[in-house]
């Protein structure tokens, strides 16, 4: 990871809100020109520190999305290991965390109706003998989502 200033603070803050931003535009915002930006935002993303350039779309009549907790039967690294796994080659599991707590893991799960969550679920979880529960929690609505990391 690379060391960043108050300018690489300050053009973190504008492309975490909105990457189409012209460098040019960015330069005026926070006092450099837009090659010094170009050349800022380069090295961010090529170190790292930029992950992944992305668009956000709107889920609302999309599906429904679900948060999942997941409990295992005993804690192993094998165990661990394999549903690590899953979660990174499962497109339905939008989002993955392992937790502390008296539950091992939350899932944001996205997929087009109930119905099929029932089956899903069960090929997902309830196939896999290392996991003692699921508890599923269906969101009615968002009132916050935010993915800019405060800097």
């Amino acid at each position: 990871m690379i060391e960043i200033d108050d300018f690489d603070r300050q053009i973190l803050r504008i492309v975490q809100r909105d990457n189409q931003r012209t460098h040019a535009d960015i330069g005026e915002l926070v006092g450099l020109s837009a090659s010094a930006v170009r050349r800022r935002l380069k090295l961010l993303r090529k170190s790292g520190f930029i992950e992944k350039d992305v668009a956000l779309l709107r889920s609302e009549g999309i599906g429904v999305r679900l948060i999942v907790m997941v409990a295992f039967n005993k804690e192993s690294i094998a165990s661990y290991d394999a549903f690590d796994e899953q979660i990174r080659t499962t497109p339905e599991i939008l989002q993955g965390y392992h937790i502390s707590g008296s539950t091992d893991y939350c899932l944001m799960v996205h997929g087009p109706n109930l119905e099929w969550y029932e089956d899903w679920s069960k090929q997902a979880f309830m196939s896999n003998p290392d996991i003692r529960r699921y508890d599923s929690h269906v969101v009615w609505s968002c009132k916050k989502f935010d993915t800019a990391i405060p800097l």
